[in-house]
């Protein structure tokens, strides 16, 4: 009763706990010391949390060791089968020989033949059997190879998708997409002024109502086609005036000194219409032919 706690001896709950974490300790304490051999193993925290991980790792070893010796007792038996038959077998004197007598090169043939032969599976082989093997890995070791090369490729493109996500991620984290520093501040004005407009909707309404109601007649798309029409008509009338007030621009404000100014303008005209005329006769002499007198 010596590692009971004093609160065990009131508590038979506890003190069946304890008895039991014990045991495991005892157990653990054992397991600990076959595996270092009769050595004081390292000095640890004794707790819960320890024993809980000591105790599932002692578990794995001792499956871990009863695996293992199956697989040792499973191999013994094997090679004692495999002894007691080629004892048995009545050619194994001459497959000795055989072996025996074969040189380094067909030696090295025959090593070669059985690891292919383990390699492919073939107990009992055959030359078919091992070349069509080999085209058969042949072709499984392409394939792998394209695989591969298709993976490689994907996982460029996966690279340079997620470089491109990071890059856009870290640009939208960026100065240029965070929401301005006033954003509360306009927030709170649009809606000061949504309120506003709210507050304003029932009047406009009945202002609109009251303007329908006082409009006598209607207007329709056809007089709305009709005034488009004379809008048209009156550009062209003032595209026409334009034109003409443009031929008197540079004529004095004056309508006396206009009128001089446009008879002098006359004058002028005239006398470069006589002088063109006699230039124009005096070429035509010029260049006609002079008649001989016969």
């Amino acid at each position: 009763m010596a590692h009971l706690s004093p609160s065990a001896i009131f508590s038979p709950s506890v003190a069946r706990q304890q008895l039991a974490a014990a045991k495991d300790w005892n157990y653990v304490e054992n397991w600990l010391s076959s595996k270092f051999n009769g050595k004081t193993p390292p000095s640890f925290e004794h707790n819960n949390d320890t024993l809980k991980a000591l105790l599932a790792l002692a578990a794995h070893n001792d499956t871990a060791d009863e695996e293992r010796d199956l697989m040792a007792r499973v191999e013994a038996k094997a090679l004692q089968d495999l002894q007691y038959r080629e004892e048995r077998d009545p050619h194994s004197e001459l497959m000795n020989s055989l072996e025996d007598s074969l040189t380094r090169e067909g030696q090295t043939s025959l090593e070669a033949l059985s690891t292919l032969s383990v390699a492919l599976n073939q107990p009992v082989p055959s030359i078919e059997r091992l070349g069509r093997g080999l085209l058969d890995l042949q072709v499984a070791s392409y394939d792998l190879d394209q695989a591969s090369e298709r993976m490689s490729i994907l996982e460029a493109h996966l690279n340079n998708e997620l470089a491109s996500i990071n890059a856009l991620i870290r640009e939208l984290q960026g100065d240029s997409y965070q929401p301005p520093a006033d954003l509360t501040k306009q927030t709170i004005d649009y809606q000061r002024r949504a309120k506003a407009l709210s507050s304003k909707l029932p009047e406009l309404k009945d202002r609109v109502a009251s303007l329908s109601a006082g409009a006598k007649t209607k207007i329709t798309i056809q007089d709305v086609k009709i005034e488009e029409e004379n809008f048209k008509a009156l550009m062209e009338t003032v595209k026409d005036l334009e034109a003409q007030v443009k031929s008197y621009h540079g004529l004095p404000q004056d309508t006396d000194l206009a009128r001089l100014e446009l008879e002098s303008l006359r004058i002028e005209l005239r006398d470069l219409t006589l002088q063109r005329d006699s230039m124009f006769e005096g070429l035509v002499e010029r260049e006609s032919p002079k008649k001989t007198r016969s």
